[in-house]
């Protein structure tokens, strides 16, 4: 693929999330949804999802699996403390500084493919966390911020505008990594 078609590409990504995204892995595949409700049925409990840590980025830079820190996902670092880990693929170290916020999440939608080679995955906010994110976006234009899970980046735009759509778009590269992103940010509470 050309670089004009890759930046092409990766600029319709960055507009549907307001975010510049960096690349990411593969993986495995999960989703949360909600049954609709029938007559003869009450509708199924929503599904209580994790919240989303958000982390400013310190410091990125490429690396190789074998060198990334190892995390424990059952001890997982103070919200307050800097973190030190790798992206999902283990491509990439950060050093990420306390939390700035949590956003809680309402659905997660399946992947979707976006292009040849590009996939999505859509993450839908609370009413508070989709105010939340929309001020701290207007209010840090060009900053490089981490999603996290298990201690681990599942992804790392720069903020590239104001999001309002009460959204989040993930992208990567692979359909085995957008289900691997699918099921770490919908993982139940």
């Amino acid at each position: 693929m050309g670089a004009r078609t890759l930046t092409g590409i990766l600029a319709f990504a960055a507009l549907l999330c307001g975010c510049h995204s960096t690349q990411h892995p593969p993986a495995a595949t999960t989703s949360t949804t909600t049954a609709a409700p029938t007559t003869t049925q009450s509708a199924a409990p929503a599904v209580n999802i994790q919240p989303l840590p958000v982390r400013p980025v310190q410091k990125s830079q490429p690396t190789a699996p074998e060198k990334c820190p190892a995390t424990n996902p059952n001890a997982p670092v103070a919200p307050t403390g800097v973190l030190v880990t790798c992206d999902i693929a283990r491509t990439t170290v950060y050093t990420l500084g306390p939390e700035t916020m949590r956003l809680a999440l309402t659905h997660v939608n399946p992947p979707k493919s976006l292009t040849s080679g590009f996939y999505e995955v859509s993450l839908t906010m609370d009413p508070p966390s989709a105010a939340a994110w929309a001020a701290f976006t207007a209010a840090h234009p060009k900053d490089h911020v981490a999603f996290i899970r298990d201690d681990l980046v599942l992804e790392a735009p720069i903020i590239e505008e104001q999001v309002t759509s009460g959204e989040i778009a993930l992208t990567t590269q692979t359909a085995q990594a957008a289900d691997q992103l699918a099921q770490l940010a919908g993982r139940p509470a």
